[in-house]
């Protein structure tokens, strides 16, 4: 891959940089504020401060516990917190040593582009996604999105895909790059989070305007 700015400039124009465009994130106060907006967590609410007043006034002593546990809010806090962590993963400030014009360059790892040679070793996080060119006794922590917490031996000649946002635990290696920002691996999750979470905020404005019919 050569360093013209052109040739950068149409890859760039074809395949996207090496960016995840980052919504504001949203306070856990608002989570609340937004699940209290739900007829049936309010309900709750009351039946718990009735309950907690009654078991003042129970014969044997007993207390009653109101357990008010606003189970959508607690889901939308997950799902902010896992997509914080996946933005996390890819550190687009970092820096990054590739091979262009035949020579060792670092360069920011959002100037990646789709066809860079990256030289990936231990302790990296892959800013993208790639194939292996070259390994020595690489392996790769794939946790991070599969849940196996077994390291992943990569080679070229058997699976040879790494993937943005896995850890290199063992090893170092070339890696060209096929997809970068929101087309790789940790992009695409991004947006599924984003696209179930605007799917399930359509389903409760929905449920809120029929509660009020």
């Amino acid at each position: 891959l050569s360093n013209d700015e052109i040739d950068l400039s149409i890859r760039i124009a074809a395949f996207g940089r090496n960016e995840i465009r980052q919504k504001p994130s949203t306070t856990f106060l608002c989570f609340w504020f937004d699940a209290l907006k739900n007829w049936a967590c309010i309900t709750l609410i009351i039946c718990g401060i009735i309950s907690f007043v009654l078991s003042f006034y129970h014969p044997n002593g007993e207390t009653i516990k109101a357990k008010i546990k606003p189970k959508e809010t607690n889901v939308e806090w997950i799902e902010g917190r896992q997509s914080r962590h996946f933005q996390s993963l890819v550190e687009l400030d970092q820096k990054c040593n590739v091979i262009r014009e035949s020579t060792i360059q670092q360069i920011p790892i959002k100037d990646i582009v789709v066809g860079d040679i990256c030289e990936i070793k231990y302790g990296d996080v892959l800013p993208a996604d790639g194939v292996i060119i070259q390994s020595n006794n690489l392996k790769v922590d794939e946790s991070s999105l599969t849940g196996e917490s077994d390291l992943i031996e990569k080679h070229e000649s058997t699976d040879p895909f790494l993937l943005s946002g896995t850890h290199i635990m063992e090893g170092s290696g070339k890696m060209l790059v096929l997809a970068v920002g929101e087309h790789s691996q940790t992009g695409m999750i991004l947006k599924l989070l984003s696209t179930i979470k605007e799917q399930n905020n359509d389903k409760k404005k929905q449920i809120i305007r029929k509660n009020k019919v």
